[in-house]
């Protein structure tokens, strides 16, 4: 239904499109290597927050993320896992924004929980320590 009213696309809504069409090309195993050439772009909306409304895309990133990580298997997403890690572990602790934080812990645990707690553990000192010390809080507070 049109009622004569129409403005300018955010730049968050663009990106919320993309991010919903990977996720659900993830769902379709002939698309998985689709999805899977296109996670490094996901990563990087993972550091944007130039716009009013970049949590309300953040907050999508991260769930949709759990999601396209539970399509792909644990195998096929394993080459972006450390994409994802910064801007995921930098949305967790925003203090402003308590639903995209919570779902950037989400997808954290996701993590944790799809690759093994010694695996994910090694991943993380690989990659930067400190998270490990994150990763224990966001564990802690469930």
């Amino acid at each position: 239904m049109d009622h004569g009213f129409s403005r300018p696309k955010e730049p968050w809504e663009m990106s919320d499109g993309s991010i919903f069409m990977i996720r659900e090309a993830s769902a379709l195993e002939d698309m998985h290597d689709f999805a899977a050439a296109n996670l490094e772009g996901l990563s990087d909306l993972g550091y944007v927050d130039s716009f009013k409304h970049y949590h309300f895309m953040k907050q999508n990133l991260f769930h949709s993320l759990i999601k396209i990580l539970e399509n792909l298997g644990k195998k096929k997403f394993r080459a972006s896992v450390e994409l994802f890690l910064d801007p995921a572990f930098r949305t967790a602790k925003d203090l402003e924004h308590q639903g995209m934080a919570l779902a950037a812990q989400d997808f954290i645990l996701s993590l944790e929980k799809t690759y093994g707690q010694g695996i994910f553990k090694a991943i993380l000192e690989s990659h930067y320590e400190r998270y490990v010390a994150d990763l224990q809080r966001y564990k802690d507070a469930v």
